[in-house]
């Protein structure tokens, strides 16, 4: 048993899954602890924020009540009473103010001791105390010191206001000036706000991680203002416990916060199982720093706890699997045991050994049938070969109605010719195999006709089905009518989903305005246009982004073109610029601009048509490597109106005399050359009797005729349901020139079509067939 297949593959299996077990965990542990800790960091930073912020709002309305006091005792002369009555309505009305006094400089006062009154608030009461009496002697305390020497606002050090508030504050000491008759500058007084530390630390609670963290407040000099323990309040904090306080680190950290520097410190701290955690930023109003102190034990004692509960199911999970393990592993590899018995009769020559039966698909099931297959005769053989080539007839059937498919997605189901008021349009598309990733397209609404060319990544079908994706986004954004920037950024977005082969689109994407003949597009990393005007043809400049579905929540800049009447664009992809000939010389875009240029005199369909056979020319035998498509845009020259009429004529018998008659009367409007009249009707009976005739059309349904005259051209559209039917690739034609004995009945219709039009194109779209053909007129056939 030791050596067979199945105890090995039960003893690697398990310990593979324990592997993988015991990675997962230990992977899951270290990222969710450096998650759980980079949040604690962002919070603790957040709360100190949050409370500094409070805090600053605070003492800055201290202030600001200070430094108006100030202010008008600067502009304004007042008695003795009305100062006290002044600050005593100051403190009264001011709830964060603990007390305040207006300490006269003792030089300008008739009394030795100076003027002092101090009013503060002691359990709720206003209480006035004298700080001009001998034993305060305010002329002595720091804070007016302080406030005289610095010569401007100061925040002093914490102290404890014996003789006047009887409490543990800091005050905020703003000096005044006066300028005498002399024009001398001298103090008149300094004018004080104080606030409590009682009321600081009440605003330091609310900062705390965890059961044993907490948040300490220092002074400038390192007194300890706010502390959990209050035997450490108005001490140094290197009294605090100095033999485990690590004193260069907090002298660090407290230099760093007095340089406005927030700071973290991982450290021992007495009183807090393991390693603390020390945040430490600056009360900008009074530079005291401000700490929340944690500890990273308690914070992640959770995932301790996750991590128990992790390991214990899976080693309950690995328990499991080893179970299946070994039952599905002695149920697979029961036939290979029959199966070696059945080899060594087959050896001896019994080809007729049966072999053990079988199911599914894996690797055994298909060990035994590749034996069963050395008992095959060549009669065996020749039917799989039959039955190969019936399936490669098969696959390439399907990849003809792939390719068929693929084309129905495109407008004019890979080639189509517009030619309305405002614009005429062409464009071709020709893959390098039965199905490719290029791809155009094309809607007008109002007065903004969207145009977008796309060429997806590699060939074949994988490019094929992501062109087909691709297209249907393309045409639900132009139908929703987005601007080429915000399209291409939602249609990046939608292609990159799920985009696991990594395949990509370069795409050309714009909307021009029929009204001012403003182009608006948007580039993703697709080959720029070209633009005929005046002869002369250039390569449009362009912003480019980068190709769609790669990466999500990319940008695309935004182009702006002024095109002009009589311009014509071209738009392909880089299938063109890249054909190669037999030397390896690409076809590139100059040689494609010079084709471009050639063909300004021709119509857009054979202009289109000569770059393309100027493509194969250059390419010779060298087998097409890439898909192509060109799409033209042309627009009208300046003046060249176009009259465009409809007739909508209900099925059934007659449709063709009803077509003649309308259509008559719709040319003698126009006044054309008789002749241009005469060939008109005689293509317009020719296209509606095959219509009424064999276009099988349903009762009660309407056949168009779409009628557009230019001064340059004539175009009519007829638009039918009946069946599915290019007259043009699948009708019947007559030999030309052939006798009359061996010359075939009908046919020539589509001859006649051909020869009295200069363009003619099919599609099958929205269920019904379009046929339109364009008739070039002379300047003054119309």
């Amino acid at each position: 048993m030791k050596n067979s297949i199945a105890t090995r593959l039960i003893a690697v299996l398990s310990l593979c899954s324990a592997l993988i077990l015991g990675v997962g965990m230990w992977l899951d542990y270290r990222l969710s602890r450096e998650e759980i800790l980079e949040r604690l960091k962002n919070e603790s930073q957040e709360t100190i924020r949050a409370a500094i912020i409070d805090m600053e709002n605070w003492l800055d309305g201290v202030e600001g009540s200070t430094l108006f006091l100030a202010r008008i005792l600067e502009q304004r002369d007042y008695t003795h009473a009305g100062l006290e009555q002044m600050l005593k309505d100051i403190v009264e009305n001011n709830a964060d103010i603990y007390g305040s006094t207006i300490a006269l400089n003792p030089v300008i006062t008739d009394s030795p001791g100076g003027f002092a009154p101090y009013y503060f608030h002691r359990d709720g009461i206003l209480t006035y105390a004298d700080l001009a009496s001998e034993e305060y002697a305010y002329q002595e305390q720091a804070w007016y010191l302080d406030a005289v020497n610095a010569g401007k606002p100061v925040w002093v050090e914490p102290y404890f206001d014996r003789g006047g508030g009887e409490t543990l504050m800091t005050t905020f000491a703003v000096p005044v000036f006066r300028v005498s008759a002399q024009g001398e500058r001298f103090l008149y007084a300094v004018v004080t706000a104080d606030v409590p530390l009682d009321e600081l630390r009440a605003y330091l609670r609310r900062l705390r991680l965890g059961d044993s963290g907490f948040a300490t407040l220092l002074s400038r000099t390192g007194i300890i203002l706010s502390s959990r323990n209050p035997d450490y309040i108005m001490r140094h904090y290197s009294d605090a416990r100095s033999d485990t306080v690590d004193l260069p680190t907090w002298r660090d950290m407290l230099q760093s916060a007095l340089a406005g520097q927030a700071v973290t410190r991982q450290l021992e701290c007495p009183d807090i199982i393991g390693r603390c955690v020390i945040r430490m930023d600056t009360l900008q109003s009074t530079g005291w720093p401000v700490g929340m102190i944690y500890s990273e034990h308690e914070i992640t004692a959770p995932l301790r706890r996750y991590q128990i509960r992790t390991a214990v199911i899976g080693l309950v999970t690995l328990l499991l699997m080893a179970l299946a393990v070994y039952l599905v592993t002695r149920r697979l590899t029961r036939p290979l045991t029959v199966l070696v018995g059945a080899s060594d009769n087959i050896a001896r020559g019994k080809l007729d050994t049966a072999l053990p039966t079988v199911r599914g698909e894996d690797e055994i099931a298909q060990l035994v049938m590749s034996f069963d297959a050395m008992r095959r005769d060549l009669k065996t053989y020749i039917s799989d070969l039959e039955t190969a080539t019936a399936s490669r007839s098969r696959l390439e059937g399907e990849l003809a109605a792939a390719r068929e498919i693929q084309m129905s997605l495109l407008p004019g189901g890979g080639e189509v010719l517009e030619q309305h008021e405002g614009y005429s349009l062409w464009a071709r598309v020709r893959p390098a195999k039965s199905v490719g990733g290029d791809l155009y397209t094309y809607q007008q609404s109002g007065e903004r006709l969207f145009i977008a060319v796309g060429d997806v990544s590699d060939k074949g079908v994988p490019a094929a089905l992501f062109m087909a994706k691709a297209t249907s986004l393309i045409q639900q954004l132009l139908a929703a009518g987005e601007s080429p920037v915000t399209a291409l950024a939602k249609l990046n977005n939608a292609l990159e989903a799920g985009n696991d082969n990594c395949m990509f689109v370069t795409l050309f994407l714009g909307v021009v305005d029929l009204a001012n003949l403003e182009l608006e597009f948007a580039s993703a990393g697709h080959t720029p246009p070209s633009l005929l005007r005046d002869a002369r043809v250039g390569v449009l400049p362009q912003d480019d982004g980068p190709a769609l579905g790669l990466a999500p929540g990319l940008e695309f800049p935004r182009n702006k073109v002024q095109l002009a009447f009589g311009d014509r664009l071209a738009i392909y992809t880089d299938g063109i610029d890249e054909a190669f000939n037999e030397a390896a010389q690409m076809f590139g875009p100059e040689r494609f601009n010079r084709g471009f240029g050639d063909g300004a005199a021709l119509p857009l369909e054979q202009a289109g048509a000569a770059l393309f056979d100027a493509v194969d020319e250059h390419a010779g035998d060298t087998p097409q490597s890439d898909d192509i498509t060109l799409l033209l845009l042309e627009l009208p020259v300046q003046g060249d109106s176009r009259s465009t009429s409809r007739g909508v004529f209900p099925a059934g018998e007659g449709l063709a005399g009803r077509v003649i008659t309308w259509l008559q009367t719709a040319l003698e409007e126009q006044a054309l050359a008789p002749d241009v009249s005469v060939e008109t009707v005689l293509v317009a009976e020719e296209i509606s009797t095959n219509i009424e005739k064999y276009g099988e059309l349903p009762a009660g349904s309407e056949v168009l005729l779409d009628l557009s005259i230019s001064a340059s051209t004539l175009a009519m559209e007829f638009s039918d349901r009946g069946v599915a039917f290019d007259p043009l690739r699948d009708g019947k034609r007559s030999e030309l020139g052939a006798d009359i004995e061996s010359a075939e009945i009908g046919g020539l219709g589509v001859h006649l079509i051909t020869q009295l039009t200069d363009e003619q194109s099919y599609r099958h779209e929205g269920g019904g067939n379009i046929l339109r053909v364009v008739k070039l007129l002379d300047t003054d056939s119309a």
